[in-house]
C-alpha cells in the first residue's frame, strides 16, 4: 500500500516544487521550503530525541515535554519540528530544544535526507502524526518510535480504516503509543498497534502552565475597564462568525459594557472577519494594528490576527466560547479558559476534545450548546449572574487540576524507550 501512497505522491512533486519557488522569493519562505526538502537544517548532535508536532497546540506540548527531558537527562540533545508556519513560530520560544526547523514533507527523499541531518534515536509524533514515509525511513534506521498524546475521534478512525493497509504498518511499528483515554488506546489496537506497546498516559494539555498574569497590561492597553465585560471566542471556524454576531447582538443589548473578542483558528481570516463585523454595525479592529504610540479607538470586537496570544487574552474573558465546534470541526481545546478561570462554552462537534468536553460536563465546569440560540442563552445567564458563572469556573479549574499528571507519565515513557526498557 505504501507502493500506492508513493505513486499518489509522485505527481506532485512538480506542483510542491512550484509552490516553493514562488514561496522562495523571500529570505524566511526559501527557508522554510528548504527545509521541508531536508536541506538546510541546524546542525546538532545525533542520537538525540526528535519532538515533532504538527501546529500551535501540538508545538506547546513540544516545549513542555522538552522542558521535561530536559531537566531529567541535562545532556541529551532535543530537536523540535513543526509542519505549519504557525507551528514552528511557537518552537523557538522552548530554549530547551537544541535545533528546531520544519518537518519534512513526505516524500522519501525529503525524508531521507532529514533523517540523515537529525539521526535521532528516538522519533516522537505528537498526537496523531501518522507520515508513512518518515515512520517507514525511521524504522529501516532503527529508530525508535512514539506517539504521545495521541488521540483518535471516531471520524479519524472510521478515515483511517478506510486506508488500513497503509496505516495499519505504520501503527504496528511504533515501539509505544501513550494515548489520552482508554477509548483511544483500543481504537489504536483495533488499527493495528501492538496492545503490548499502547498505554493510556492520559492528556499532557492538562499539564501546561497557565500563561503569565497579564490582564491588568492587557486592560491598560485595550482601555479596558474593571468595569466592562469581556466574551472571548477562541479558535473559531470559517461560518462560526457568522452565527455568532447574532449572539453579540443579543448579549450587547442587554449589557452596553460588553467587548467581544474573536480569535480565528486561522489567523490570515482575520481580515474577513474584521470586515463581517464591521458590515453588521459595530467597531472594529486587529489586534496587529495595536502599537505602543496608538491610542486604540473605542471599539467593540477586538479581531485577534496574531499567533500565540489567545491563551494571554482568555484572563480579560468573564465568559468563553471555545470555537471549531458550532461549525462541524471537532473542536479545539477547551482547558485553555478553564485554567485561567473563566467558564467555557462550546458547540455539539466535539470529537476532537471528546475526553475534556466529557470531564468538564461531568463536573458541571463547562456548558455544551447545540446551536448559537443556545450559546446566546447560556451566556446570557452568566452573565446576569456572576456568582453562577464563578462557580462554574472553579469547577472548571477543579478538573484541570484533579486531571494533571500526564506530562511525568509521558517523560517516563520516553526514557524507557531511550533506556531501552520499552
Amino acid at each position: 500500500m505504501r507502493t500506492l501512497y508513493n505513486s499518489l505522491l509522485t505527481p506532485l512533486r512538480l506542483p510542491v516544487a512550484l509552490l516553493a519557488a514562488w514561496r522562495s522569493r523571500d529570505v524566511h519562505g526559501q527557508l522554510e521550503w528548504r527545509q521541508r526538502q531536508g536541506r538546510d537544517l541546524p546542525r546538532g548532535t545525533a542520537d538525540g530525541v526528535w519532538l515533532h508536532g504538527a501546529s500551535v497546540g501540538e508545538a506547546r506540548l513540544v516545549q513542555a515535554l522538552a522542558e521535561q527531558l530536559r531537566e531529567r537527562r541535562a545532556d541529551l540533545p532535543l530537536s523540535g519540528s513543526a509542519m505549519t508556519l504557525a507551528g514552528r513560530s511557537q518552537l523557538p520560544s522552548a530554549v530547551e530544544l537544541d535545533r528546531t526547523f520544519f518537518a519534512p514533507l513526505d516524500f522519501t527523499p525529503y525524508v531521507r535526507r532529514t533523517l540523515d541531518a537529525v539521526d535521532p534515536k528516538l522519533l516522537t509524533l505528537v498526537e496523531t502524526e501518522l507520515w508513512p514515509n518518515l515512520i517507514h525511513e525511521s524504522h529501516g534506521r532503527g529508530c525508535r518510535l512514539s506517539m504521545v498524546n495521541a488521540r483518535l475521534s471516531e471520524e479519524r478512525m472510521r478515515r483511517y480504516e478506510r486506508f488500513r493497509r497503509l496505516y495499519a504498518p505504520c501503527l504496528s511499528r511504533m515501539h509505544a503509543i501513550g494515548a489520552q483515554s482508554d477509548r483511544d488506546a483500543e481504537r489504536f489496537c483495533e488499527l493495528g498497534a501492538r496492545p503490548d506497546r499502547v498505554r493510556v498516559t492520559g492528556n499532557v494539555k492538562y499539564d501546561l502552565a497557565a500563561p503569565a498574569d497579564t490582564r491588568a497590561a492587557w486592560q491598560e492597553r485595550l482601555s479596558i475597564a474593571d468595569t466592562d465585560l469581556v466574551w472571548v471566542a477562541g479558535s473559531t471556524a470559517e461560518g462560526e462568525e457568522e452565527l455568532l454576531l447574532p449572539v453579540y447582538a443579543a448579549l450587547r443589548g442587554e449589557h452596553r459594557d460588553l467587548r467581544w473578542i474573536v480569535a480565528p483558528r486561522h489567523p490570515e481570516r482575520a481580515g474577513s472577519v474584521t470586515r463581517a463585523i464591521r458590515r453588521a454595525g459595530w467597531t472594529a479592529f486587529e489586534l496587529s494594528a495595536l502599537t505602543s504610540d496608538v491610542v486604540p479607538p473605542e471599539f467593540d470586537v477586538l479581531v485577534v490576527d496574531q499567533v500565540g496570544k489567545l491563551a494571554e487574552l482568555y484572563r480579560l474573558a468573564d465568559v468563553a466560547f471555545v470555537g471549531g465546534s458550532l461549525a462541524p470541526i471537532g473542536g479545539h481545546n477547551l482547558l485553555e479558559p478553564a485554567t485561567v478561570g473563566v467558564p467555557v462554552a462550546f458547540g455539539p462537534h466535539v470529537g476532537h476534545v471528546e475526553e475534556m468536553a466529557q470531564a468538564l460536563l461531568r463536573a458541571s465546569g463547562g456548558h455544551q450548546v447545540t446551536d448559537a440560540q443556545g450559546l446566546t442563552r447560556v451566556l446570557g445567564g452568566w452573565l446576569r449572574h456572576p456568582e453562577e458563572r464563578m462557580a462554574i469556573a472553579r469547577r472548571g479549574q477543579g478538573v484541570v487540576e484533579g486531571n494533571r499528571g500526564a506530562l511525568r507519565v509521558t517523560t517516563d515513557l520516553l526514557l524507557e524507550l531511550l533506556d531501552g526498557r520499552a
